[in-house]
């Protein structure tokens, strides 16, 4: 196969894996990451573009949310030598789908390659702002996480992390999505990540708002 094909097929590879899911990692998701990631490397002018897209398009087949780790990548790597992709390109796009994963904050010490660094950045651009906001309800909807829970707290800021709170979706903005914005690699992505970061802070302020409202009433 040549690379065009070897695209085509981990595109058919990716929309299997992905056709029924409800968690947020969806086909139009991972398509994105493939956009946004072509797009940084463009605008930053480096970076191999099929090296880009297999990773992009393949990102998250072995998420441990979605899947069993160890039975997904033995399934990949066949895949991989099945369209006969070159052992050098595969230790490269594997290296890059193994280590973007946030896991809370643990996985931030691992150095990658630009073009891992890149579709890092593309994938965390998917996590903020409108669409972050929108998959962010739909992760908590698919795993039976409430919306919020408990009182509102006093500091309300970003860099809080409401520690003793339960996991819902309004926890997730502070465990992960606040923290995005200045963990990106590229000057790119750095800067869409800036408006993406002030749309989440004005959402949480106004659920915040809305959340509360009328507690000064009684029933």
């Amino acid at each position: 196969m040549n690379q065009y094909q070897q695209l085509k097929a981990a595109e058919t590879y990716m929309q299997d894996f992905h056709e029924s899911d409800s968690s947020g990692h969806d086909i139009a998701h991972v398509m994105r990451v493939v956009r946004m990631a072509l797009f940084i490397s463009e605008q930053e002018g480096y970076g191999n573009p099929f090296i880009i897209q297999m990773a992009a398009l393949l990102h998250d087949t072995v998420d441990t949310k979605l899947t069993d780790e160890t039975t997904a990548l033995s399934d990949l790597q066949a895949f991989l030598n099945r369209i006969e992709v070159k052992e050098s390109l595969q230790q490269k796009i594997l290296d890059i789908i193994l280590n973007i994963s946030y896991r809370n904050g643990t996985n931030e010490h691992k150095k990658l390659s630009p073009e891992g660094y890149i579709v890092k950045d593309a994938d965390r651009l998917d996590a903020i702002g409108a669409i972050g906001i929108a998959r962010t309800f739909q992760f908590a909807g698919h795993f039976n996480e409430p919306m919020w829970e408990g009182t509102v707290p006093d500091d309300i800021s970003p860099d809080q992390t409401l520690e003793g709170y339960n996991p819902s979706a309004i926890k997730h903005f502070y465990d992960k999505l606040f923290k995005l914005k200045d963990l990106m690699h590229t000057e790119t992505a750095s800067y869409l990540a800036q408006r993406r970061h002030q749309l989440m802070e004005q959402f949480v302020k106004a659920f915040f708002e809305e959340w509360d409202f009328g507690n000064d009433y009684e029933v």
